[in-house]
């Protein structure tokens, strides 16, 4: 089924097909990946021309990222380039992407062009706390006992070579820290969002514990390249 967002702007919709990627497991992804994804999301914009059904654009999804817009998803932070012609979600950059599936008639609000967005600290942390095998560490601290039950947690593939494990090792810890740093600023014990009655505050505690989580795999697995 081809999938048309007439309400995003261009970046929009890259930063969700980004998203998507990430979301099957790539903690990378090339600029002809995204290049896919981004014409999956939107054919008409991204399609060859005169041939938009059966052919994406290359040529035009680079434009977004490699040119000179304001609105280039580079500039503002919510990809970066990792190495040629690869790249990744930033932590802010799938709190955006989050942002926009939840609202997409929503607008970045800042005070000033330099002003940092605030990621969404309680979507970018809820699948940590809520994943099983941070459960079962909490009942038995010799789990998880498996290298691929670590990597499910952080959302990779067991395979992956090392520099890709250990990135996305590091990303995990700062998204936990960058929360923790959140509430220690505005002095809250909890993360909330609303409708409270579908999402249960997530507790001051819990993050101390994921970080405290986080801290165990990194002694077992060599993998993971240490606790940054």
């Amino acid at each position: 089924m081809v999938k048309i967002a007439p309400r995003y702007t261009a970046m929009q919709v890259i930063l969700l097909a980004a998203d998507d990627l990430m979301a099957q497991g790539m903690a990378e992804f090339s600029e002809w990946d995204l290049t896919v994804a981004a014409w999956n999301r939107d054919r008409n914009r991204f399609g060859l021309r005169g041939y938009a059904q059966t052919h994406p654009d290359h040529k035009r999804v680079m434009m977004e990222i490699m040119g000179k817009k304001p609105q280039n998803p580079l500039h503002m932070g919510f990809m970066e380039k990792i190495r040629p012609n690869y790249y990744r979600l930033t932590p802010l950059g799938r709190a955006e992407a989050a942002r926009l599936r939840r609202d997409p008639t929503a607008k970045l609000e800042r005070t000033k062009e330099s002003d940092p967005v605030e990621p969404d600290h309680y979507d970018l942390v809820s699948c940590f706390v809520n994943h099983s095998a941070f459960r079962r560490w909490k009942e038995d601290p010799e789990e998880p006992r498996r290298f691929a039950e670590a990597a499910a947690f952080l959302g990779i593939d067991p395979r992956d070579k090392g520099s890709i494990v250990s990135a996305r090792f590091r990303e995990v810890v700062q998204i936990v820290r960058s929360a923790i740093r959140w509430c220690n600023k505005h002095d809250v014990a909890y993360l909330t969002k609303n409708p409270s009655r579908m999402f249960p505050p997530i507790h001051f505690r819990d993050l101390a514990e994921l970080l405290d989580f986080l801290q165990a795999l990194s002694y077992r697995f060599e993998q993971l390249g240490g606790m940054p």
